[in-house]
């Protein structure tokens, strides 16, 4: 294409190097200052804001504006602004302006395709207004494990067709109405127990298993103009040749599945990202950080997410040496320029506009039409006649139980009042009508294996009177709740989740979503 080859052939060596640098915004960006000078000197291919789904975010609200108003001001090159939108941009704004999305696993309860892709316009829409052109989503893997800590509620689903067909809708959304979406974390995660923030996992598929499921979503993605793939530091060993000290390595460090399958393949024609160069799933293999990031680029990835800054150097040596071909360079600088272009950062690209108008009533809409009654053995619901219940959140978080608000307001705003007990019961029995108990189990919390705290006494209050209401995970359904006759999955606990889970508990709304994942029950 006539433009990008005249920008690529305008560039110096060290800007092309830097074109393949994702950073974090905070240090480069955040102040006039900065990024007037360190633009100039940096001229950085994007920037990273924000870090909502592990909770450690530094800029919110309208400090993001004015930062990716900066980056775009003094950048020769237009930047990729791009952000963990994977649930809307309600959790970058405390002030309330843009609506918090549920979990991705809560839209799979709605299999509604139509919803999907308001689920991408919705983030979309906001994401033009604040200054971000690339979403870090939707997440594509399969929760095939449900033991996997990373993917869980962030996961569609466990069924390809269902994954397949809804991700489909929301990239069209997404991209329709003008923000370029990412597909992670290629080749899928899901199928592994552990975290690939904190060790190297594996997608350990056979093949065909593999093209049936995970290969199918990325294909049919990339066939309808997916302009993003993340590589996650996750090994698929059925396809991979090559062992580092008897280890497949992971994605992010393996020409076999970055260029051979993910652009060869499966034929993915622009910029490859990977996911976060600090996580210990990438580090380990070489364990030294700027090594390893120089066969990440090696190996086939265009874009790095978090280098540190030494990254670029190691490279301009690289090719200067011989080690890595220009051609290699031009290829990714290529790619990123045509996704760049394709996201219309050069113009010349139109796009769907529309108000934020519904953006608030959607939110709710997605949680009503997803709220899952997994059993009612006893016929509690529609709950009659209740006058008190007991709430109890066995949680080791302040924020998850001080979230409650939303759930407990609901009740009283139908004339029931809800008393609220963390951890465990210890209250009189004979005083309620109703114990509901309310887990919030999600990725990243806790880190590491999905477990509500251990308690002696969960479900055993009272069988006849009890619920369990699980605003994370719904596997914890079986794995704590077993013996509980009653039980809701709502996925996710946005305020919207919690009051759309006590309507339906009361029969205002109807119970229409279904589980989008197996869960065994007790024989």
């Amino acid at each position: 294409m006539q433009i990008i080859e005249k920008i690529l052939s305008e560039m110096t060596t060290r800007e092309k190097v830097y074109q393949t640098m994702i950073q974090r915004s905070e240090e480069f960006i955040y102040s006039e200052e900065d990024a007037s000078t360190k633009l100039r000197d940096y001229p950085f291919g994007g920037f990273f804001i924000g870090e909502e789904i592990i909770g450690s975010e530094t800029m919110k609200g309208d400090d993001i504006i004015y930062a990716t108003q900066r980056a775009r001001k003094y950048s020769k090159i237009p930047p990729i602004i791009c952000a963990d939108t994977e649930f809307g941009c309600g959790y970058m704004f405390p002030d309330g302006r843009y609506s918090k999305f549920p979990w991705q696993m809560t839209l799979g309860a709605t299999a509604d395709r139509d919803m999907a892709y308001d689920f991408g316009k919705y983030t979309a829409i906001p994401a033009q207004e604040i200054g971000i052109n690339l979403s870090l989503g939707p997440v594509s893997d399969i929760n095939m494990n449900f033991l996997n800590p990373v993917v869980n509620t962030r996961a569609i689903g466990d069924d390809p067709t269902l994954v397949r067909e809804m991700l489909s809708s929301m990239v069209k959304g997404m991209q329709e109405y003008g923000m370029g979406a990412t597909a992670k974390h290629f080749p899928g995660d899901g199928v592994d127990y552990r975290d690939q923030h904190f060790v190297l996992t594996s997608n350990t598929l056979s093949m065909d298993e593999w093209r049936r499921t995970f290969g199918a979503v990325y294909k049919e993605l990339i066939d309808n103009g997916l302009l993003c793939v993340m590589l996650g530091h996750i090994s698929l060993p059925a396809y991979q040749k090559e062992r580092i000290d008897g280890i497949a390595p992971p994605a992010t460090l393996s020409h076999e599945l970055s260029v051979d399958l993910l652009k060869g393949e499966l034929g993915f024609k622009y910029a490859v990202m990977s996911d976060a160069l600090c996580m210990n799933g990438f580090r380990t293999t070489y364990c030294d950080q700027v090594k390893s990031e120089v066969e990440c680029f090696k190996s086939g990835c265009d874009l790095m997410l978090w280098p540190t800054m030494e990254y670029a150097d190691a490279v301009l040596a690289a090719i200067e040496s011989g080690e890595i071909p220009m051609s290699r360079l031009d290829d990714a600088v290529r790619r990123i320029l045509l996704m760049k272009y394709d996201m219309g950062l050069f113009g010349g690209k139109e796009f769907k506009t529309d108000t934020m108008d519904d953006i608030h009533d959607f939110s709710r809409r997605v949680s009503e039409a997803a709220v899952t009654l997994v059993r009612d053995r006893k016929q509690l619901f529609p709950l009659k006649n209740a006058k008190k219940i007991a709430v109890i959140v066995p949680t080791n978080y302040d924020e998850e139980y001080e979230s409650l608000a939303a759930f407990g307001e609901e009740w009283k705003k139908n004339g029931i009042e809800a008393d609220m007990y963390r951890h465990e019961f210890n209250g009189d029995k004979s005083l309620y009508d109703m114990f509901v108990y309310c887990t919030f189990i999600h990725q990243h919390k806790p880190q590491g294996m999905l477990q509500i705290m251990p308690s002696w006494q969960t479900g055993a209050v009272d069988r006849e009177k009890s619920a369990v209401v699980t605003f994370g995970s719904p596997y914890l359904i079986h794995q704590n709740f077993p013996t509980v006759n009653a039980a809701i999955a709502m996925y996710s606990d946005t305020d919207d989740c919690q009051r759309a889970a006590v309507r339906a508990m009361l029969g205002q709304i109807p119970f229409s979503g279904k589980l989008p994942v197996k869960i065994p029950e007790q024989e």
